[in-house]
């Protein structure tokens, strides 16, 4: 499949958002996932690959400074390294640089800095640099707030299967729709519930409870609640008890009562 165009859905609707012209939803397989480091490889070998060049080993070992896994915790030297990888121009490299300016991992947070990181990758077709990049324009952190922007960025995510972008792009087209027809917010959900994203899943069993075929709704918001982080699912807890629909605040009570909203266990 290397180099391919794998059409999403026969019946996928086309248009985006009012006003913006986009082709042809497509999921681009431009090539196959780069694979990390084993997470096998012991650190102190990890480590030397790093330091004898290898770009990849050096992200892993970045990776393992940034998050304390095998290593001591040094988010400094995470951004160090995340760095050294990116002077090679490798995108992975570029968007972890990004986020480490967005997120103060290792350095003073730069909005600015972060933007400039995340355009890098984007220009080569990373997808999370295209979709942070994206959430970015979408906010106006760091670059004026422009929605054309933002949402031609997560069109170019979502082409290279990017679950998150799908859903926000269903977040535009709903707001878009308010008042009006659904448009395609609805199939840009099940997208992303299909690819796993909580967010996604959350609002496509949202939206079949709603119309009507309520066992596979509650089907996909267990799936999402099985996966969501505590604070998103007290959020949609919120939602789901101010909701109309009796199915939907029914689902609340039970993941109270079974203390399912404090999230996955670890």
């Amino acid at each position: 499949m290397n180099g391919a165009d794998v059409r999403v859905d026969d019946d996928f609707e086309l248009a985006v958002a009012e006003g913006v012209r986009f082709q042809t939803l497509y999921v681009r397989v431009s090539e196959p996932e780069r694979d990390a480091p084993s997470a096998e490889i012991p650190p102190e070998h990890l480590r030397k690959l790093a330091v004898e060049g290898s770009v990849d080993a050096q992200i892993g070992w970045a990776r393992r400074l940034l998050h304390g896994h095998g290593a001591e915790r040094d988010p400094e030297a995470a951004f160090r390294w995340f760095k050294m990888a990116a002077r090679s121009g490798d995108a992975e490299a570029l968007n972890m640089v990004g986020r480490c300016f967005e997120l103060g991992w290792g350095v003073a947070p730069d909005l600015v800095e972060a933007a400039d990181w995340y355009r890098r990758a984007a220009d080569k077709h990373h997808a999370w640099g295209e979709f942070n990049l994206a959430s970015l324009y979408a906010q106006g952190r760091g670059v004026p707030y422009d929605e054309r922007a933002a949402l031609s960025l997560l069109v170019r995510s979502a082409r290279r299967g990017n679950a998150k972008a799908m859903n926000m792009i269903g977040r535009y087209r709903e707001a878009k729709a308010a008042g009006k027809r659904p448009g395609s917010s609805f199939h840009w959900y099940r997208w992303a519930a299909r690819r796993g994203c909580f967010r996604g899943q959350f609002r496509h069993g949202c939206h079949l409870v709603t119309t009507g075929r309520v066992t596979d709704g509650l089907s996909w918001l267990r799936a999402s609640f099985s996966q969501a982080p505590g604070d998103y699912r007290q959020e949609a807890l919120d939602v789901l008890r101010a909701d109309a629909h009796p199915a939907l605040r029914e689902f609340a009570r039970e993941q109270v009562q079974s203390g399912g909203e404090q999230g996955p266990s670890t």
